[in-house]
C-alpha cells in the first residue's frame, strides 16, 4: 500500500509538478512586467512604503474635488 518507494515517487512527482508550475508562472509574470514597463504603466524606481503613502495622499488631494462633485445618491444601492 504505502511503501517507501510509492511515498518517494509521490513526493518526487509533487516536486516536479511544483517546479514546472513555478517556471511557467515566473515566465508569465516576467513577461507581464516587461510589457507593463515598455508601455509605461510600471514605475522604474522602487519606492519605500512612506513614499507610496505620500503618493497616494497626493493623488487623493487631486481626486477629492472630483469625488465631491458626484452626488452621494450615486453611491447608494438601488432600493426595490
Amino acid at each position: 500500500m504505502n511503501t517507501a518507494g510509492s511515498v518517494a515517487y509521490g513526493w518526487g512527482a509533487l516536486i516536479v509538478a511544483a517546479g514546472v508550475s513555478y517556471y511557467y508562472a515566473k515566465k508569465d509574470i516576467d513577461a507581464k512586467r516587461k510589457d507593463a514597463t515598455a508601455r509605461g504603466n510600471r514605475p522604474l524606481e522602487k519606492l519605500t512604503w512612506e513614499e507610496k503613502i505620500n503618493r497616494e495622499q497626493q493623488a487623493d488631494k487631486v481626486y477629492k474635488p472630483v469625488q465631491d462633485s458626484i452626488p452621494k445618491e450615486a453611491f447608494k444601492p438601488p432600493t426595490k
